[in-house]
């Protein structure tokens, strides 16, 4: 006779259970291992790697984008490095992750490096030359890196936002914070205790810089699409515990979508790549957007590889608590925000939330009762912009972040040789 789950004691069940999640892990994990076998030679840390500066990594592919956006900052950091004579390979990536190294050594030009276990760490970490390592997350795996005292460690976070993990006592850390604005700062300083200035370096939001290029997908949606204004809409993920559930997308996505449609507005529509990664309803409500979407000619539905054109391209914008709505600030243009579903995530009184007119679920009034009122505080965005991002003219914040980046080297070189001296 075969039994069925239903058939059989709860404990019985749960155990079941169990072993199937422990032999999926073990497959997992011997894939894993095949995949780091196969990885070549070269993606090992090498005896003449002589990197001045480094960002660590130690996410999957469903966050490399946190790493990818600032690609393009590092490449100038590394082009001024070359100009003041530190060599001709002064920045490089190590992830711990083979599927990471394989896919980064297809989009960047820098040396990746792999390792997942601590010796691989120790090579690269402990180079006589490394004076800078660079941190895009708070991922719990940041704390493996940041037990080696040589090289200066320094946050740079993957975007501004008011969101909880921007303050959180993690960042006590590392050496130096890099964070956007005066905004930034002022929210550590309430916040943490012990949590000094002199350790805080404003660059703002240097990936704006990069020259933007509008995809020709887009081009050909315009040219059959004239009529309406278009919005963009950027929906964050859910989050990965109940303080830190932003994501809207679930409960209200359609409606949003279809009210903004029906309005006559142009919708691009772009969801977060981590949306779904926690729960299967905000997979499943992207799924429906999209269908939504692209089932309307007015509708855009944006698989491009970054948030930039859009700034240029869209005439407002409709976003949650997430990087993109600080970085759309500097537009200039009107700005809805969607306020959080879930009274658990937590908010930060006075910020942008407060700052921009927003959809509330306490309230009955829709996205497109709020456009006209976002319009009419077009004004008040420089404002911001200059809070949040500090100066946003061209060219200025890829200039503070090297000149920060500099200012690190700098002091760690002084302190080693102070030490040393020792």
């Amino acid at each position: 006779m075969t039994f069925l789950p239903a058939d059989l004691p709860h404990t019985a069940v749960r155990g079941a259970s169990f072993a199937q999640s422990v032999a999926k892990l073990a497959a997992r994990r011997l894939r894993e291992r095949v995949r780091e076998s196969r990885l070549p030679e070269d993606f090992n840390p090498q005896d003449d790697d002589a990197f001045v500066v480094a960002a660590y990594f130690a996410g999957d592919l469903s966050s490399v984008y946190q790493l990818e956006q600032w690609m393009w900052p590092f490449e100038q950091l590394e082009s001024r490095l070359k100009d003041l004579g530190y060599g001709d390979r002064p920045f490089g990536i190590i992830v711990r992750n083979s599927l990471v190294a394989r896919h980064l050594k297809g989009v960047t030009p820098f040396p990746v490096r792999f390792s997942r276990l601590t010796k691989g760490l120790d090579e690269f970490m402990q180079s006589p030359s490394l004076r800078a390592v660079f941190y895009v997350n708070q991922g719990t795996s940041n704390f493996q890196a940041l037990r080696y005292p040589e090289p200066a460690h320094v946050h740079l976070s993957h975007g501004e936002s008011e969101k909880i993990s921007m303050i959180s006592n993690q960042l006590k850390g590392y050496d130096y914070v890099f964070t956007a604005g005066q905004a930034a700062r002022e929210r550590i300083e309430q916040t943490l205790y012990g949590m000094s200035d002199d350790r805080m370096f404003d660059v703002g939001r240097p990936q704006l810089d990069r020259p933007r290029s509008v995809p020709p997908e887009w081009e050909e949606f315009k040219a059959e699409n004239t009529d309406g204004k278009a919005v963009f809409y950027a929906p964050t993920w859910e989050g990965d515990s109940p303080s830190m559930a932003y994501g809207t997308i679930a409960y209200n996505g359609e409606e949003i979508v279809t009210s903004l449609l029906d309005a006559g507005y142009r919708v691009i529509f772009r969801p977060h790549p981590r949306t779904g990664v926690m729960r299967h309803e905000f997979e499943k409500a992207v799924e429906n957007v999209a269908e939504i979407v692209e089932a309307d000619p007015r509708g855009f539905l944006d698989e491009s590889p970054d948030v930039s054109w859009q700034l240029d391209e869209a005439d407002l914008a409709v976003v949650e608590m997430t990087s993109v709505a600080f970085d759309w600030l500097a537009s200039g243009k009107p700005l809805v925000m969607v306020k959080p579903q879930q009274p658990e995530a937590e908010v930060l009184e006075g910020g942008l939330l407060d700052r921009c007119p927003a959809v509330d679920p306490a309230s009955r009034e829709g996205v497109v009762g709020l456009i006209d009122e976002a319009v009419s505080r077009t004004g008040s965005v420089a404002e911001l912009a200059q809070f949040y991002l500090g100066d946003t003219a061209a060219g200025a914040q890829t200039a503070r972040f090297i000149r920060s980046s500099e200012k690190v080297i700098s002091n760690r070189s002084a302190e080693r040789r102070l030490k040393h001296r020792e």
